[in-house]
């Protein structure tokens, strides 16, 4: 009851007010605002376009109960422009749209759905925001929280994901810094390879610690050796379809997170190309099988040229299977034309 009450509070992208003109110094940032990051290049080209036009769109404000200033529920960035802009010695004022004081939680899940119709939040200060609806509401259920917040499941099941991570690393995808910012991906991409070296490499994780093994890869990601965090999927890659040889695969992951200077693909793409490699001659060999027998050349008149052309397909066939084996050729009697 309480999610379908509070989804059909959130359904519009601007709550109804009165529209007023304000200044800056009746203004305070949201304590609340859960996007956290406001990346420099998008504000310079605000701050510019407010500097030209003024504020095109009103910001959405309210006055919490005793206070004279308003704070605002949607709107920062333009504030932060106006308010850098007033320092340089321009003067503004700032259409604002007052609405009623919402409750906290109604606050966070109006900022989701009017961003969700804007542009998204970047995925670590999503989990978070997502982490307060959840603790405020007491709620965990997947589909309830994409009714509350207008975020897809799968979007939903990344910021669960992410909040699994400890809050020293999480602060590392807050970074103001886009430079220097650990994209939100990287934790999500490097859980299923921490994962393969807690369970498959208990010494390594032992010695290093788990907290250990994420430094060292941090690391890595720094030095550009990792320089993809989807990168991380060809290390997995190479485990799955390794079934006969998953041992070298995991010798290669232990050198991998020792050694700095080796890069992912260097490390493994042998694995996954050899295997590739192989599966390719197999669905060859299966389509070629298929196409012999649809012809059904069976009871067709002795034509020398087909016969030829199977002696090459059989020879071929055979040398092949002597590599593989180890061993020397069959001696066949005949020579494999055109090689």
């Amino acid at each position: 009851m309480l999610a379908k009450k509070l989804t059909t509070g959130t359904a519009g992208v601007v709550p109804s007010g009165s529209l007023i003109q304000l200044s800056t110094t009746d203004i305070i940032a949201s304590r609340n605002n859960p996007r956290h990051l406001f990346d420099l290049p998008q504000l310079e080209a605000l701050k510019k376009n407010i500097s030209e036009h003024g504020v095109l769109v009103p910001i959405t404000v309210f006055r919490p109960k005793g206070q004279q200033k308003y704070s605002i529920l949607d709107g920062e960035r333009r504030y932060r422009c106006c308010v850098e802009l007033e320092e340089s010695g321009k003067q503004l004022t700032i259409p604002a749209n007052v609405v009623e004081p919402p409750t906290k939680i109604a606050g966070l899940l109006y900022m989701f759905s009017i961003h969700n119709f804007r542009e998204q939040w970047e995925l670590m200060p999503t989990a978070l925001g997502l982490k307060t609806v959840m603790e405020t509401l007491g709620e965990t259920d997947n589909d309830t929280l994409c009714k509350l917040t207008g975020l897809s499941e799968p979007q939903v099941e990344r910021c669960k994901k992410l909040l699994d991570v400890p809050d020293k690393y999480q602060q590392l995808s807050l970074d103001s810094n886009p430079e220097t910012r650990i994209p939100s991906n990287f934790w999500i991409e490097l859980h299923p390879v921490l994962s393969l070296v807690i369970e498959r490499l208990p010494k390594l994780a032992k010695e290093f610690t788990r907290d250990g093994v994420i430094d060292a890869l941090l690391a890595k990601y720094r030095a550009g050796q990792i320089k993809s965090v989807i990168h991380f999927r060809r290390i997995m890659e190479a485990y799955e379809v390794a079934e006969n040889n998953r041992e070298a695969v995991l010798h290669r992951l232990d050198k991998y997170v020792r050694d700095i200077n080796l890069e992912t693909r260097e490390a493994f793409d042998e694995f996954v190309v050899d295997n590739r490699r192989i599966q390719g001659a197999v669905d060859a060999c299966n389509q070629f099988l298929k196409d012999i027998d649809r012809l059904k050349v069976d009871y067709t008149l002795d034509r020398k040229e087909l016969r030829d052309a199977l002696r090459k397909v059989r020879d071929y066939a055979d040398k092949l299977m002597a590599k593989l084996e180890g061993g020397d050729a069959p001696s066949s009697g005949g020579k494999i034309k055109g090689k």
